[in-house]
């Protein structure tokens, strides 16, 4: 809890850095929001998850508008009215910005052009993209959810190690080349919802697997601790 809770500060702190530089340290500071999120096991899952079916391409053509007709080169940046769109939208936009898909400088004159100076229209980009961002991160994050969000990925990752070690250990067993093959279907199926969660599918596989180990006579500490912890619907993942 403390190590996660210590990530989100560093998040909060970056974004902070990058609304109160100077625009030209802004590619700078855009690459430490981006490295706070990175480093941190609990941000880098939500947002990886949170882009995962996220159009970016549609995204931009729907919310990224250009000039009008007859009007000087500037165009209107919209925003999805859904929060996690919201949030999986800015996100690529910074990444963009981060790798040079995007001139940054070139994007606050066409989309937060002011009054003219690169400063006015640095202001209004922090305070209408970068601050509502943080905001927003900072809000789910806090409190009961942070501790529900924690304890969600400290169970994936104690469910992806117990399939891991399994896996290894039937490789290892002298189970016939079919059984194994049976055993590897369940737990690659297994690590593929330890990646996504989802309580329900984790539980039945779980408990599909007792059978199938018990009827090959296969057992471990490992395979007691993984029944334990997941086969009931009720594990929070």
């Amino acid at each position: 809890m403390d190590a996660a809770k210590e990530e989100i500060d560093l998040f909060l702190k970056k974004c902070d850095e990058l609304m109160q530089c100077k625009f030209i340290l802004a590619d700078t500071k855009i690459g430490e929001v981006l490295k706070a999120i990175a480093t941190s096991d609990l941000l880098y899952a939500f947002f990886r998850d949170l882009t995962k079916d996220f159009d970016y391409a549609a995204a931009k053509r729907k919310y990224m508008l250009p000039a009008a007709d007859g009007a000087r080169n500037v165009g209107k940046l919209r925003f999805p009215e859904d929060p996690a769109e919201r949030l999986a939208f800015v996100f690529c936009l910074l990444v963009d910005f981060d790798t040079g898909r995007l001139d940054l400088d070139a994007f606050l004159q066409q989309y937060f052009y002011e009054d003219g100076s690169v400063y006015g229209s640095f202001y209004a980009f922090t305070n209408q993209v970068v601050k509502p961002f943080k905001s927003a991160v900072r809000m789910l994050f806090r409190d009961q959810r942070l501790s529900d969000a924690v304890e969600k990925h400290r169970a994936r990752a104690d469910l992806a190690r117990l399939v891991a070690d399994e896996r290894e250990g039937v490789f290892k067993s002298d189970l016939s080349d079919r059984k194994k093959v049976d055993a590897l279907m369940i737990l690659n199926a297994l690590a593929a919802c330890a990646e996504r969660g989802s309580g329900g599918m984790i539980a039945g596989l779980t408990v599909g697997y007792k059978y199938f180990a018990a009827s090959v006579g296969r057992r471990s500490e490992g395979l007691d601790e993984l029944y334990k912890r997941f086969a009931s619907p009720e594990e929070i993942i």
